[in-house]
């Protein structure tokens, strides 16, 4: 072994050890004692339990990192109470008592009374978890420091979760409420963690000692460890004590071939409990199905001795055990130590206190009948396999080796009614008043109908409260009810084991009742299972698309259950109503005609006072339909608050109903309401029920009565999205409107509680509503015969129902050649719906004609046209949307084709763009060109997908819609090259102070909806993970095309936030997907990439790293985030702003600037110029560099900025460098050098120098278009596009290059001579793109330039000058302005201070500078270049927004302050001329930094 091994090997074994020691340390408190105050009467309070933790230790033990858990194997093992245990501790060798306030001695805290179940229970300590534990999380043995389990019933568990998990090879403790009259706790003897054995029951002893000096022998403690888990599962199961034929059976539950070695059975004489006969039973074992057979009846392959139970006469006893301490021989006396079953039987019932040991409390002893036993009658179990359980035997025939009959002792429970909605199952039992309590012993049973296989079974644990047993479906039952199959449920009297899944044991016997039934004809059960289970099948076809259940409403249940078993015509279709007597036996005419009532108009809000708000049902046009028992409900969406009104009469002759005030005009009112505003104006709902208003009192909506519903909502209104799925639906609220003569109208579906089927439109109550066409279109079709053929239909909403739309196909001719209708379709998930053929993937509706679509002609859809429809383009009525195309050269289409175009806005003609497909999956598809409009382009197939459109599309294609027209498809270009009609505009997630003034906006088409909408915020600090999700759905753009989210303080704010945006590193991305697809706390997803519309990343601190799995699951690959900087203004809030380009998920679009919420983004820009070039070094070029300058403003943003060098000799660039996450530094400068430069920002590392010597040019752009993107740097041309700054410099004039960049101006000449060592050149005039601004000087990177040296520019050869000549100023300039009134502080916040200067009318002010000062320091804190000219008047005001018609806004309240300030006007060319020959320390370029009162 090497040294180096040797010391990982000991590392880790320090390391193991340091664990080890860890971990055993905090086994020093242990659970010391359990009080599940287990009832004997279920409707009792456990008001005394408890739980007690113990400190081995002799220190104070702090719980700080403890946490206890209750977990419930019924509940799937899974977590219902959990306490971390924080700020607690225990004393030395002390007690902590968790329990009710009923306790004594006083707890250390309280918990509500029954926390403690009863059932197979386990209670957990831990400490020190990695991850919290919450409620409903299943069991866990991770950082586990001790566990008990227990349960009240001494049986077998097939599921053992959290015994397998917590205490692996250990048994649960029995709590044994027979163990003594009194109460009775689980406490511990012993002090070693996780040991079920360690644990005895005793009297409780809360908060002190553990009494474990006397345990009672009789004591049950847990079954042996040792017990092998299949001998526990055994129990006598049925007894014959006829002599000839006497037997005794095993069973296991119905495991089969379980072992019985170690196990004795053993008989008791009743009169002296001693053993008269025992047998061990090693090497045997039970048969497949779980039986053992010991006596006359044996048929199996083992020798069986004969036995004989005696005496006939007498109490006597039959003993299962499983020894481990004690001796089993026939001389034993009876005792229930390692005992795992027993029976007492006989005919006396005087029961000796002996026996009564053996059995569980308050049973009775199944005395034989005489008569019965003469006529082969046995003693068997027929409820359950609990234990010890003499009270679940009954007499019956004999069945040794074979499932006991039980048909004389079935109870009094029947199927009473099944509801089978594929949301949502339930079964109901009735006991017609009998009171059989309880269920453990029954199974219900689902079988296939046309197989008979058992698809699932499940043991009713449970019991009867009162008449009705509701069993609602778990998951694996609620996938088994789908339309198109048949069913049969049966309820028996056995062990669910019995019902292995995909057997077929169809059986009679022990059958209590059953039903079989189906969706339709066509779904008809097997003759095998209606011979067995029920004959005839019920079938649902009476009530199509509707969610009734199946109950019986003919006769009643008797004592006799003849007429209960397999009795179907009992049963019919109805409505459901669990709990309760069922509602059925209406006249089932009656309710098919009420099934097809819809809510078809309402108008919720009206201008004014509400005055005529209504409600319209329709019937479909049956007419006079009865509407007794319905009821409308009006559902308050923030409250549980519900009105209900009771309907009456009938719908009137064309099949309308109105429900309103008798403000309603022109109009019959058919139920009066008083009063206006009595529809609210939304989040709300409105639904009609089947039943009674007194039956509707709460916001609790019952599905099961559920006829229709409309959820609707304003835009101003707060959106609850759990409020709208309790109508069953995922949809989203109906968009309302307050314009006059505007309602909430069905147009587009038929079907219940379809909130898409609904549109605004204009009033007609008791008329035909006046529907738009619905809002879909064509996104793409291949016509090619080639490969595959299909039509893909797009709405902007999922599941958008497509009825009474056709698709007619015209040839280029203009004749109609085939029409397809689409009633009953709806598009998916997705939006998407697709007509082809065969070979589409997921195609809808399938063609099978080859070429089916013609080479040329139009695809146009149409809405509510009748079935004969013209077979020519004449006719237009009906039209949403049509293209005219031509896929192959030569193939024209005719005009009356091309009339199309111009009746009906959306059309698009891609005629002219037409070309020969040289590929078999290129399709037409709808796509966004690069200003945003949609057109068509051809693409590789997609169908069922987003459109696979160019990364960049020309705006001249003539292939465009209206700038209106609505996109539906999510863009899949390039990351760095998308558009989208929406897109976000202006965000500031980082206020001063409290972040109160956060907000986030939207820009798209002027009132558009944003339905389907939605924003997710992530947080690059967790893993990726949202922290808030926005629907937008039901909101709009305003008329200004924004729409703004932000805080309350936020002025116009449309939606407010409820949750801060993060500072970042964090990202933000708009998805055109609902936000159901969308979960918090988790990370975005791959595939969910081609629905973003826009997003962004960004930080406020330049020190965050790079998020880039962030970056890149949001479409933001190799770009940079967006530095919002607070010291980027520091007296002012800023935003990030988008202000260079449209195109989505691009970073360079957005720069920080002045926030403009809900106004156009403030994009005047600071100004960032060239200052400083070293473009040649003595020796080896390694320490050039290039300055930036702002002007000293400090921390400007570069991300928009690209500098680029250019070669002088043909023009191209030789080096790109852009600046992404950059920003200036402090003082205003940002440095680019080689590897010599100290103090670089951004280093160049090359072998020599990175700047040529010239002739050559550098350049500064602002924002680089997406087409010079895609160019590579070394092809890219000079040119003035986006030009911010240049510098032209070498050894000679060179007009060529001059006027590529900056015309009719001068080199500036370069002369290695001009100074002793290196130079610079170096700006001395603050001008851009002026070459004249610089000179050389000498070198001073990232500080101020020193221009004292010369006075003379560079464009001339210079000569080096010792000193400097007095400043050329401008000429002196008679001023004729003066200050006229002065306005610096008002009552409360100063939101209305101005300056008002007066001069000639007409004089232009941008040749006038503002400036402010402090009198503290006599420096100027705000310099500003005023604008405009002054006005007639003679008068030209400076002012805050507060001021109206102020000639210059100043964007921030209270810039005069109060005292100590003044204010002075200054000539601009003047002082800039003054300023620029300074000698002084005072930077040119930062005027608010120089201009003192001298």
């Amino acid at each position: 072994m090497t040294m180096k091994n040797s010391r990982i090997n000991l590392y880790s074994i320090c390391l193991i050890l340091i664990i080890l020691q860890h971990s055993l340390a905090r086994a020093v408190v242990v659970i010391n004692e359990v009080e599940p105050n287990i009832q004997q009467h279920p409707q009792q309070h456990d008001f005394t339990e408890f739980v007690e933790l113990y400190n081995t230790e002799n220190g104070t033990q702090s719980l700080s990192n403890y946490t206890i858990v209750f977990y419930s194997q019924t509940s799937n093992a899974t977590a219902y109470y959990v306490k971390e245990l924080d700020n607690y501790s225990i004393g030395p060798h002390g007690y902590f008592v968790i329990g009710t306030s009923h306790l004594n001695p006083n707890i250390n805290f309280a918990k509500v009374k029954d926390n403690i179940q009863n059932g197979l229970v386990a209670i957990a300590l831990y400490y020190n978890l990695s991850m919290p534990i919450r409620k409903d999380d299943i069991v866990t043995n991770l950082s586990l420091v001790d566990a008990v389990v227990y349960h009240k019933y001494n049986e077998t568990y097939e599921k053992r979760d959290v015994i397998d998990t917590l205490i692996p090879g250990q048994d649960f403790i029995y709590e044994d409420s027979n163990f003594s009259s009194g109460e009775e706790s689980i406490r511990r003897c012993g002090l070693i963690p996780l040991k079920q054995n360690q644990f005895v029951l005793g009297p409780p002893t809360p908060g002190s000692a553990n009494n474990c000096s006397v345990v009672s022998k009789a004591t049950p403690t847990a079954m042996p460890t040792t017990t092998p888990k299949a001998i526990a599962n055994i129990v006598i199961n049925e007894i014959n004590i006829e002599n000839n034929r006497s037997y005794i059976e095993l069973y296991d539950g119905g495991r089969g071939n379980t072992s019985l070695d170690g196990a004795f059975l053993v008989l008791f004489d009743g009169n002296t409990s001693a053993a008269y006969w025992y047998w061990n039973l090693t090497g045997h074992k039970t048969d497949r199905n779980g039986y053992f057979v010991v006596g006359r009846f044996n048929t199996s392959q083992y020798e069986s001795p004969q036995i004989v139970l005696k005496p006939q006469f007498g109490l006597n006893a039959v003993a299962l055990y499983y020894p481990q301490s004690i001796t089993v021989n026939s001389t034993m006396m009876l005792t229930t130590q390692d005992l795992l079953d027993a029976l007492v039987y006989g005919q006396n019932p005087n029961i000796s206190s002996t026996l009564y040991s053996l059995l569980l409390p308050n049973q009775k002893v199944p005395l034989e009948d005489q008569m019965k036993i003469n006529a082969d009658h046995s003693v068997g179990r027929c409820f359950g396999l609990k234990k010890r359980f003499t009270a679940g035997y009954r007499q019956m025939p004999l069945t040794p080796g074979r499932e006991n009959d039980c048909s004389g002792s079935l109870p009094n429970i029947g199927i009473n009614e099944v509801y089978t909605d594929e949301n949502m199952q339930f079964l109901e039992l009735y006991d017609e008043g009998s009171g059989f309590d309880h269920l453990n012993d029954i199974t219900l049973v689902v079988f296939d109908g046309e197989m008979g296989k058992v698809v699932y079974s499940k043991k009713l644990n449970a019991s009867i409260s009162t008449d009705y047993f509701v069993f609602k479906s778990d998951s694996k039952m609620s996938r088994l009810f789908t339309e198109g199959h048949s069913y049969a449920i049966g309820l028996y009297l056995s062990p669910q084991m019995r019902w292995q899944v995909g057997t077929s044991i169809m059986s009679s016997k022990n059958l209590i009742d059953s039903i079989v039934y189906g969706w339709n004809t066509d779904t008809i059960a097997s003759k095998q299972v209606t011979d067995v289970l029920g004959n005839p099948q019920i079938n649902a076809t009476t009530i199509p698309n509707f969610n009734v259940s199946v109950g019986r409403c003919q006769g009643e249940m008797t004592q006799s259950h003849n007429m209960m078993h397999r009795n179907m015509s009992s049963y019919m279709w109805g409505l459901a109503s669990p709990g309760e007597p069922n509602r059925i036996c209406k006249d089932r005419e009656l309710l098919l005609q009420q099934s097809k009532l819809r809510i078809n108009e309402v108008d919720v809000n009206q201008p004014g006072h509400d005055y005529e708000e209504f409600i319209e049902l329709y019937d479909g046009g049956q007419g006079h339909v009865p509407l007794d028992g319905i009821t409308l409900v009006l559902y308050d969406g923030a409250r549980p608050k519900a009105i209900a009104y009771s309907l009456g009469n009938a719908t009137n002759t064309e099949g309308y109903y109105i429900i309103g005030s008798s403000n309603v005009r022109n109009v019959a009112i058919d139920t009066l309401i008083s009063g206006p505003h009595w529809i609210q104006n939304g989040h709300d709902a409105v639904a009609i029920h089947w039943g009674y208003n007194t039956s509707f009192s709460s916001s609790m909506v019952e599905t099961s009565t559920l006829i229709d519903a409309v959820v609707y909502k304003f835009l101003s209104r707060k959106v609850y999205p759990e409020f709208t799925k309790k109508f069953g639906t995922l949809q989203n609220p109906v968009i309302g409107s307050a314009k006059a003569n505007t309602s909430i109208s069905r147009c587009y579906s038929t079907d219940r509680v379809d909130l898409n089927a609904f549109t605004l439109t204009y009033l007609t109550p008791k008329k035909p509503n006046m529907c738009p066409p619905p809002a879909i279109v064509i996104n793409e079709f291949d016509a090619n015969p080639i490969g595959v053929e299909f039509i893909e239909i797009s709405s902007k909403k999922t599941h958008f129902p497509l009825s009474k739309v056709s698709i007619i196909l015209y040839n280029g001719t203009g004749d109609m050649y085939r029409k397809i209708d689409l009633d009953g379709a709806r598009t998916d998930a997705h939006g998407y719906y697709v007509v082809g053929t065969a070979n589409v993937e997921k195609v809808d509706k399938i063609v099978n004609i080859t070429g089916w679509l013609e080479a040329a002609g139009a695809i146009a859809l149409y809405y509510g046209i009748s079935k004969q429809h013209p077979a020519s383009v004449s006719s237009q009525g009906g039209l949403i949307v049509a293209v005219t195309y031509s896929v192959v050269k030569g193939h024209n289409v005719s005009q009356s084709l091309l009339q199309l175009s111009s009746r009906n806005k959306t059309q698009l003609d891609i005629m002219k763009k037409s070309k020969l497909l040289g590929h078999e999956s290129q399709s037409v598809s709808r796509c966004t060109n690069d200003n945003g409009e949609t057109v068509y382009n051809f693409t590789q197939d997609t169908p069922k997908k987003p459109n696979n459109c160019p990364t960049s599309i020309s705006s001249t294609t003539p292939v465009t819609t209206s700038p209106g027209a609505p996109s539906t498809q999510p863009s899949t270009v390039s990351p760095q090259l998308k558009y989208s009609e929406f897109f976000i505009n202006e965000v500031n997630p980082d206020s001063p102070g409290h972040d109160i003034s956060e907000y986030l906006e939207l820009a798209g088409p002027v009132n558009a909806s944003l339905d389907n909408l939605t924003l997710v915020f992530y947080n690059a600090n967790q893993e990726n993970k949202a922290y808030y999700i926005l629907d937008l759905t039901g909101y709009r753009m305003d008329s200004n095309g924004l729409f703004l989210i932000g805080s309350p303080n936020v002025k116009g704010v449309q939606l407010e936030l409820k949750e801060h945006i993060q500072n970042g590193p964090d990202g933000i991305a708009l998805y055109n997907k609902s936000s159901s697809f969308f979960s918090l706390y988790t990370p975005p997803k791959q595939e969910d990439s081609v629905y973003i519309l826009d997003s962004m990343v960004y930080t406020n601190s330049r020190n965050s790293v790079k998020p880039r799995s962030l970056m890149s699951l949001l479409s933001l690959e190799q770009q940079e985030m967006i530095l919002e900087d607070d010291r980027f203004n520091q007296s002012h809030d800023e935003s990030i702003s988008r202000c260079f380009s449209n195109l989505t998920s691009f970073q360079t679009a957005f720069v920080v600037t002045h926030m403009t919420p809900g106004k156009p983004n403030n994009c005047v820009l600071r100004k960032i110029l060239i200052n400083e070039v070293n473009a040649d070094t003595p020796g080896y070029d390694k320490a050039e560099y290039i300055e930036l300058y702002d002007g000293g403003y400090g921390y400007s943003p570069l991300n928009h900025l690209t500098l680029v060098l250019f070669n002088g000799n043909d023009g191209k660039a030789y080096l790109c460098i852009p600046f992404g996450f950059n920003q200036t530094d402090k003082d205003g400068f940002f440095l680019i050098g080689g590897p010599n430069v100290t103090n670089a920002h951004l280093t160049i590392i090359a072998p020599e120098g990175f700047v040529q010597n010239g002739p050559d040019a550098i350049a500064l752009y602002q924002f680089v278009s997406p087409e010079s993107m895609k160019t590579p740097c070394k092809d890219r041309n000079m040119t003035q596009e986006g030009l911010v700054d240049a510098v032209i410099y070498g050894s000679k004039q060179m007009d060529s290059l001059m006027n590529k960049l900056l015309p009719n101006q001068k080199i500036i000449l370069e002369d290695k001579k001009h100074l002793t060592g290196d130079e610079s050149i170096s700006r001395c005039v603050f001008q851009e793109l002026t070459n004249s601004a610089f000179k050389l000087s000498y070198l001073t990177p990232g500080k101020a330039n020193n221009c004292s040296i010369s006075n003379e520019t560079v464009t001339t050869l210079p000569t080096p000058r010792m000193s400097t000549p007095s400043p050329t100023l401008p000429p002196k300039l008679d001023y004729d302005i003066l200050i006229n009134e002065i306005n610096t502080d008002q009552p409360g916040p100063d939101l209305a201070e101005f300056i008002e200067i007066k001069g000639p009318a007409g004089k232009d002010m941008s040749k006038v500078i503002l400036v402010l000062y402090a009198a503290h320091d006599n420096k100027a804190y705000n310099v500003t270049r005023l604008q405009n000219k002054i006005k007639a008047s003679g008068l030209y005001v400076v002012g805050t927004k507060s001021i109206k018609d102020a000639d210059f806004e100043q964007k921030f309240a209270g810039f005069l302050y109060n005292t100590n300030r003044a204010v002075a006007l200054y000539d601009y060319d003047r002082a800039k001329a003054l300023l620029s020959q300074k000698k002084s320390t005072c930077d040119v370029n930062r005027p608010h930094r120089c201009l003192s009162l001298q």
